[in-house]
């Protein structure tokens, strides 16, 4: 591109400026004010003192400005599709109180009638009938009529499409609930008028909220406003005046507003977030003079245009009689040349009012197309000159008239709302980890500039932040931009040691100030010219940071290096920096969890780049706990079982017959579940018989029972298993035992627990020959088998699940190796550990055996323990504190399908949770403060 290319089609100098006013001829005095009182203090009627306005500035000089952009096209906004989850959740919620609270809903509404009756009548001078009907016929006139008026043909169809949708989405609905509707819910919809039933769902309110609601939001109308203000009113009337239930009228509203955000949805709407003329003002209030504006971030359609205008630089004060008073908008700017280039970059439409004398006239500007211009050259020099980072927002490089280059980032509404609703999942999901955005662009922008200026403070390299402006749904932000800067993932394995070294030093202070990024990605740090580290993307960041978000940052920028330049640099590089306790704290944090999405991405099928850090740390200080640290609240599986586990149980209480439990407990024999209890206390001597097998140091039988017998205290707050094997590894800990011996140790126990039942069941399969206790057919048990044999076989044949499986085996497996190489070594330590797990699991089936015992029921030995070991590891499956209540569920429903009665299987399964759960907590308390006194824990 020449310079001649560069040029804008018409001159960017100044216009000449406008005559002065001429002052009045110096001989002649001017003539003195009249006062505004008599002589005697009276005030003079009809008389006001003159007082001339002062000259405003004039508008600035007229600039030209480059834009390569992308027109703005009709979107699909997340906002409009959470607003159509939200109402679709509402109607359902409307019908469930229909359904059992009918006459909750009727006592108020009759309440607020006999309140509101007397002062209606006094304000009112129509009748109401005749006031719902005015505004039902004024509302839809004066929506289309403005749509009409403003020149927008489209928004007038859409909008009488919305109505037209409510109506007949609003007739499905009467239909569907004539049809199909239980008597309880149509009895809450039933309004009587004119002495007859009739159900109260209003077809014509949901045509005039579906069209409202097609027609826009509300700040984009005052028409609108004000049509959703009378829509409120009249809803109101007509459910005091009975028209219309409470119940009805809400389900009208929301069946109109689900109409008109479906086609909102499927169509789109109109995109007013800042392009253009809009963007150049918002540039230049935010003080930066551009001459060239290039998209930088994915723009497949930019194309160039030229922007003029005569807006001033900065902020620009304008005194108003009322400073509530909403700003004046620009007046219609004009283009020149053929402006058709893409629907949106029109030049905005508002108008100022005439300029009054001795008041700055407004700034005016012009949008033109450039097809001169090689726009996608322009694009390709701005990204080769410090290529663009992953962005949820819009991106660009602009050039001032100095030649300075500045990075503009645009916050806009929708992509906000997307940003908002991608984080919402993890926030509920993960323990503080995700950003706390919300759905407001300017605390988001406020957020990040209040970030960088803290950073820039507390002295870490990040760009400065030039200037902030708002613009129609959009929200700028112009920061230095960085010459010559590369990104960290662009290095690759060749990153030198100053560079890795200037990450860690950059965090340091970063924490020093109390401050935490929380997004560190080989996008967000990048190296200058002179190889000096710095960080971007402070957005998700913290001022006053947890000890949580300062580890995740450490444990994110390890990552980001092991990734690139191996485990071992990595290492060496945090240890130049970091103190001992800081290079402990990270192997917990170091989860994928934690990590960015492109730091995972990078990683690929290195998963265990991960467990290999988490080793090195433990080798590198031995007082780091190399287990992960429980971050997540729950998985999407925890929700899956959660579901079928609540099925479960409504199935399960809806056979239950609560006197036969009555029965039960009443003809309940004490000594057997004196029994169960004794059982339940050898489960702490086999499991101690375990530990002290596979531990190389030597144990105390008698301490290492009572330590697991202290467990039983942790396992009240948190996940079946759990508990104990941290109890376990902090009592290793305590006796010597290395980190990472420690951890393969308590892996080994449970692994061999794992065997030795899945063992055991087999042989007392094979010792009984069948299950004749179990209702289930043979045929069936057989067909499910060979169903679950090939769905194995069909995962394990694709290469990404044996992948996947191997990645959540493989930490075990690395673990539990090396161990297990030693215990086969050694067959004494074998045959007690072995001894020690088929103690814990008899014991578990005798006491569980010894709680049906009590009421008077048995059960062959086999079906017995299959039917213990089945519910005890469904119950398991759903995490919740020590398995309380879905463990006490899952071995009600194993002794119902064994043929036990309903009322004595739910007994036999309180007596046995409270002989091996309940009981021992006291005790085990105890245990635990004399452990903590010993200093064994």
């Amino acid at each position: 591109m020449t310079d001649a290319d560069a040029m804008p089609p018409t001159s960017g100098s100044a216009p000449a400026p406008s005559a002065a006013p001429v002052p009045p001829p110096s001989d002649v005095p001017p003539a003195p004010p009249t006062p505004a009182t008599s002589p005697v203090g009276i005030p003079r009627i009809g008389l006001t003192p003159v007082v001339e306005a002062a000259p405003g500035p004039e508008p600035g000089p007229r600039s030209a400005t480059l834009l390569v952009d992308e027109a703005p096209r009709r979107r699909r906004r997340a906002e409009d599709l959470l607003s159509l989850a939200l109402v679709s959740a509402g109607i359902l919620s409307v019908l469930v109180l229909a359904t059992y609270a009918h006459e909750t809903t009727t006592g108020v509404t009759a309440d607020v009638r006999v309140v509101l009756s007397s002062v209606l009548r006094q304000v009112l001078i129509l009748p109401l009938q005749t006031l719902e009907g005015l505004a039902t016929f004024l509302i839809p006139v004066l929506v289309l009529l403005n749509q009409l008026l403003r020149g927008r043909w489209r928004g007038a169809a859409e909008s009488a499409a919305g109505a037209v949708t409510g109506w007949a989405l609003t007739i499905m609905a009467l239909w569907t609930l004539k049809a199909w509707a239980p008597p309880t819910l149509s009895a809450g919809l039933t309004v009587t008028a004119s002495g007859f039933p009739r159900l109260g769902v209003s077809v014509v309110f949901a045509a005039l909220v579906g069209l409202l609601t097609a027609a826009g939001e509300r700040r984009s109308s005052s028409t609108v406003r004000y049509g959703w203000v009378a829509i409120w009113m009249i809803v109101g009337l007509a459910v005091l005046r009975s028209a219309i239930t409470l119940p009805g009228a809400l389900l009208s509203l929301l069946l109109g507003r689900l109409a008109g955000l479906a086609l909102r949805c499927l169509f789109g709407v109109e995109d007013h977030s800042a392009h253009g003329i809009a963007l150049v003002r918002a540039l230049r209030r935010a003080g930066v003079d551009a001459v060239r504006v290039v998209r930088v971030d994915s723009a497949p359609g930019a194309t160039a245009w030229w922007v003029t205008t005569d807006a001033p630089l900065g902020y620009t004060e304008e005194v108003r009689e009322n400073p509530l008073a909403p700003e004046s908008a620009s007046p219609a700017p004009t283009t020149s040349g053929d402006a058709a280039g893409g629907p949106g970059m029109e030049p905005d439409t508002a108008a100022l009012p005439p300029a009054r004398e001795g008041r700055a006239a407004a700034p005016s500007s012009t949008i033109a197309p450039a097809p001169a211009i090689d726009s996608q050259a322009l694009i390709a020099e701005a990204r080769s000159l410090s290529p663009g980072r992953p962005s949820t927002h819009r991106v660009y490089a602009v050039w001032d008239r100095t030649g300075a280059r500045h990075d503009l980032t645009i916050i806009d509404t929708d992509r906000q709302v997307a940003g908002y609703l991608a984080t919402l999942w993890d926030r509920i999901r993960v323990r503080g980890l995700s950003p706390q955005r919300g759905m407001s662009i300017r605390a988001e922008a406020e957020h990040a500039a209040l970030m960088t200026l803290e950073a820039r403070r507390a002295g870490v390299r990040t760009p400065t932040l030039r200037g902030m402006a708002d613009a129609p749904e959009s929200v700028l932000l112009v920061t230095d931009h960085i010459a010559g800067s590369r990104a960290l993932s662009e290095f690759g394995p060749d990153i030198p040691d100053a560079v890795l070294t200037g990450l860690w030093d950059q965090l340091r202070r970063a924490h020093a100030a109390g401050l935490a990024h929380r997004s560190l990605s080989g996008d967000s740090v990048v190296v200058d010219e002179a190889r000096r580290v710095w960080l971007l993307g402070w957005d998700s960041g913290e001022t006053i940071s947890s000890e949580l978000s300062r580890r995740v940052d450490l444990a994110q920028a390890l990552a980001l290096l092991a990734g690139s330049v191996g485990v071992e640099r990595a290492i060496a590089s945090a240890s130049r920096v970091l103190t001992t306790p800081q290079l402990a704290s990270i192997a917990p944090m170091l989860q994928r969890v934690v990590l960015p999405a492109d730091t995972r991405r990078a990683m690929g099928r290195r998963g265990q780049v991960l467990q290999e850090l988490r080793d090195a740390l433990v080798a590198l200080t031995p007082t780091a706990h190399a287990e992960p640290a429980r971050i997540n609240r729950f998985q999407a599986r925890t929700v899956v079982m959660a579901v079928i586990f609540l099925v479960a149980v409504w199935t399960l209480l809806a056979r239950m017959n609560f006197e036969e439990v009555s029965d039960a407990v009443a003809q309940a024999n004490a000594w057997w579940i004196l029994g169960a209890l004794v059982f339940s206390l050898a489960t702490y001597l086999g499991a101690g018989i375990i530990l002290v097998a596979f531990t190389p140091e030597r144990l105390s039988l008698w301490r290492s029972t009572e330590v697991h017998l202290a467990s039983s205290v942790v396992a009240l707050v948190a996940p079946a298993g759990v508990g104990g094997a941290a109890i376990n590894l902090r009592f290793l800990t305590r006796k010597g035992v290395p980190t990472a011996v420690g951890v393969a140790t308590v892996a080994l126990v449970q692994v061999v627990q794992f065997l030795v039942t899945l063992v055991l069941l087999v042989i007392l399969a094979a010792a009984t020959g069948q299950s004749t206790g179990l209702t289930l057919p043979s045929g069936w048990v057989l067909l499910g088998a060979v169903l679950l044999a090939a769905l194995v076989a069909m995962v394990l044949a694709v290469p990404r699940a044996r992948i996947w499986i191997w990645e959540k085996i493989e930490p075990t497996y690395r673990q539990v190796r090396p161990r297990l190489v030693w215990i086969l070594s050694n067959p004494a330590r074998l045959l007690a550990g072995v001894g020690g797990a088929v103690l814990l699991s008899l014991s578990y089936i005798l006491a569980f055996g010894a709680s049906l015992w009590a009421f008077g029921f048995t059960l062959p030995f086999s079906v017995l323990a299959i039917a213990y070991f089945a519910s005890n590891t469904v119950g398991s499956v759903v995490p919740s504190p020590g398995g309380i209540g879905p463990v006490e569920f899952a071995l009600t429903a194993g002794l119902i399908t064994a043929g036990i009665p309903s009322g004595t299987a739910l007994s036999a399964a309180i007596v046995y949770r409270l002989v091996t759960f309940w009981i021992p907590i006291p005790i085990g308390w105890l245990s635990l403060q004399r452990l903590q006194k010993l200093g064994e824990l």
